[in-house]
């Protein structure tokens, strides 16, 4: 089957680590050199404008928007547009790649318009043809309602004509299945089909992507270990069952026709445990050569990822840390964004087996000199330290309120 490929994503502020992925600035090593000539910006760049951070700038400015744009607000929206590597192959090889290309502009421009698409770059350089396109979602119209906490007032847009910067308004769920579904249309004269419509299949943040590929390399390196184990165990058991097979030859020796029938017998089992040991042995070899190799793989991958994504480094242990003390991901998230927030409810020590009640506790997300590094802060404190402090001024009170009883107690 060959189907279309639509992918949308929200930017982080100037997105200027996937410019540089874009513009080729750093040279991804799944990209082939030779033909990174052939990579091409469809999108005519406004004068004095050099780059796609700059131009994603440059409408921003150029807007008219009324409010200010916030610090955490998304700017740019990432889209790719691609299909089916056989058949956009046969889309190359029949020399409609540019006509391709001139339909997914014209695609972009009349779904998201002509003036919030800033960049349109193809990718000849990689396995499979496809484009990166890049929106600011400026939009205009009736903002969607939102009610409040107390669900007695709705929100009431001063103007509904008004120009705004509003990427969920982009992102909605219905406007998504709506773009799957145009482009398709757009598509279906060169071979490409819409993709399964109602599909469970979901894609993962790149942080998530992180944690789960650290924790399918522990879970490698561990079961790596065990076969490691299970190997010399059975190397040492083959050994031991040459010396019972040399002590057989001895008793070979004796004329007595019984013990000789006897030895025999011993030595065929002998034979075939050493084979069947051995056997084992070879299996286990080639297992713990396979995880070996899937390991390395994984760790060039992960390699890779902090090539272009080092703050992950920093990020990582503290969202360890973070589910450590049962913050949900909600949380872990706005704090990632901001580097400041304050809780209440309850956090939970790991170490302490505790659970503490908090009440406007304020997390931070700090350069430590010392660690060379980003490190969680409670209450300016280190955070495995104040869960310490945390933790004996407990057994403090604890200790306070058993020595009152005691005292009442006698009293009476």
């Amino acid at each position: 089957m060959s189907y279309t490929v639509l992918h949308l994503e929200k930017a982080k502020g100037n997105d200027s680590g996937m410019s540089a992925h874009i513009e080729r600035t750093v040279h991804p090593k799944n990209a082939d050199a030779s033909r990174s000539h052939l990579n091409k910006e469809m999108i005519t760049y406004p004068e004095g404008v050099k780059n796609r951070t700059s131009s994603i700038q440059y409408r921003l400015d150029n807007a008219d928007l009324k409010r200010k744009v916030g610090t955490n607000q998304v700017r740019a929206i990432r889209i790719m547009l691609s299909g089916t590597n056989e058949t956009m192959k046969a889309i190359e090889k029949n020399k409609q790649l540019g006509n391709w290309c001139t339909d997914n502009v014209d695609w972009l421009k009349e779904t998201f318009g002509e003036e919030n698409l800033v960049s349109a770059v193809l990718h000849m350089d990689e396995k499979t043809p496809h484009i990166h396109a890049t929106i600011v979602p400026i939009v205009s119209g009736e903002r969607r309602k939102a009610k409040k906490e107390n669900n007695t007032q709705i929100y009431k847009k001063k103007s509904p004509n008004g120009i705004r910067l509003c990427a969920d308004d982009v992102m909605a769920r219905n406007r998504l299945k709506h773009y799957q579904n145009t482009y398709a249309s757009a598509m279906a004269k060169y071979g490409l089909r819409r993709g399964i419509e109602g599909s469970e299949a979901k894609h993962i943040s790149t942080a998530e992507y992180y944690r789960n590929l650290h924790l399918q390399n522990q879970q490698l390196e561990q079961e790596k270990n065990n076969k490691q184990s299970e190997l010399k165990a059975i190397e040492k058991n083959i050994s031991s069952k040459k010396v019972i097979e040399n002590f057989t030859n001895v008793l070979t020796g004796s004329k007595t026709k019984k013990l000789e029938q006897e030895n025999e017998q011993m030595k065929k089992e002998m034979n075939n445990l050493k084979t069947h040991k051995e056997r084992e042995k070879g299996k286990l070899q080639e297992s713990v050569s396979k995880l070996e190799n899937s390991l390395e793989k994984q760790n060039k991958v992960f390699d890779k990822l902090m090539q272009y994504h080092p703050q992950i480094k920093d990020s990582f242990p503290i969202i360890l840390d973070c589910e450590k003390m049962g913050l949900s991901p909600t949380i872990i998230k706005t704090l990632l964004e901001k580097q400041e927030i304050n809780i209440k409810g309850e956090i939970y020590s790991s170490r302490h087996l505790k659970n503490f009640k908090v009440d406007n506790l304020k997390l931070t997300i700090e350069y430590d000199q010392k660690e060379n590094s980003k490190i969680l802060k409670i209450e300016g404190i280190q955070g495995e330290k104040w869960l310490d402090e945390k933790y004996k001024e407990s057994l403090r009170v604890n200790f306070s309120k058993n020595l009152e009883t005691i005292s009442k107690i006698k009293q009476r």
